[in-house]
């Protein structure tokens, strides 16, 4: 599907999520990105393990939320910042790997709503292998301080 784009929307994409403070503690980082698209990636780190070792449910739905709304914000206008509304994850498989990925990408554009999904995959070893997928809205906000840019 071929998306409209404002401006240069990788540089503004990659800016905008170079100043998420949790993405970073986290040591999520954009390894691709395309009109409608983004791709992440984490390796483990035992520090974000729930009880039983595996990547903590909340830190997978972070990324994905994350990777979701920066595939909408690759089509936004460049005034204009982005949230989420709602998000479904579901998870199909415990996450246990040495890192995993993060793909998202626009459904359906729109002026206010952008529909996105997310797909989580562990790697182990050689063998990916999909964890949890997630559905989002977000927003096109404009004209707010702080949500800008």
């Amino acid at each position: 599907m071929k998306f409209e784009t404002y401006g240069d929307y990788a540089a503004r994409t990659r800016a905008s999520f170079d100043r998420q403070a949790a993405m970073r503690s986290m040591g999520i980082r954009i390894d691709d990105l395309a009109p409608g698209e983004l791709w992440l990636s984490m390796p483990f780190n035992e520090g974000f393990t729930q009880q039983h070792g595996f990547l903590h449910a909340g830190v997978i739905t972070s990324a994905m939320d994350t990777a979701a709304g920066f595939a909408a914000y690759t089509l936004m206008p460049e005034e204009a910042g982005v949230l989420t509304v709602e998000l479904k994850s579901s998870f199909l498989a415990p996450a246990r790997g040495q890192r995993f990925n993060f793909h998202a990408r626009v459904l359906k554009p729109g002026r206010t709503l952008i529909f996105t999904e997310a797909v989580a995959t562990a790697i182990d070893g050689e063998n990916p292998r999909e964890i949890a997928r997630m559905t989002a809205t977000m927003m096109v906000v404009q004209g707010r301080a702080g949500v800008t840019g």
